[in-house]
């Protein structure tokens, strides 16, 4: 027991890691609404050509929901794989948002509002890994 190191984790890893969890759970919330709204009775709410790509989105936006709890815990045990991945997640993230703002929302309602906040927390993400000067991204690649 007293051989065991202690680790102190910077303020950035903890922020990010805080940050993958929020987006965790707005990813749930986001991609399990536009799929109910997909699948409710009625229709799509979805119109345009964008309609067709609108289940994809939803559930690549699912797998980036559930991808991000195991990315927050490679972080945080600062595995060599985490921050690549980390940049993809984020990367694909701001990509699903982006479009769905762009071709697919369009009512401005709370799952608008949630898929600028997603936005947002992915940007934030990858502010946390370029910035700051002891925070070697991509360092372990």
């Amino acid at each position: 027991m007293q051989d065991m190191v202690t680790r102190r984790h910077s303020l950035m890893t903890m922020v990010m890691v805080f940050l993958l969890i929020i987006q965790a759970i707005l990813g749930l919330f986001f991609s399990l609404t536009l799929i109910t709204r997909l699948l409710a009775s009625g229709g799509p709410i979805i119109q345009g050509p964008a309609a067709e790509l609108a289940d994809v989105i939803g559930g690549a936006s699912l797998v980036v929901a559930l991808a991000s709890p195991i990315i927050a815990w490679g972080v945080w045990m600062a595995k060599p794989w985490a921050r690549p991945r980390t940049v993809l997640l984020e990367i694909v993230s701001l990509v699903i948002c982006a479009f769905e703002l762009v071709f697919v929302l369009r009512q401005f309602d709370l799952i608008w509002g949630v898929c600028l906040v997603l936005m947002g927390v992915a940007a934030l993400i990858l502010l946390c890994l370029y910035a700051g000067p002891r925070i070697p991204a991509l360092s372990r690649a």
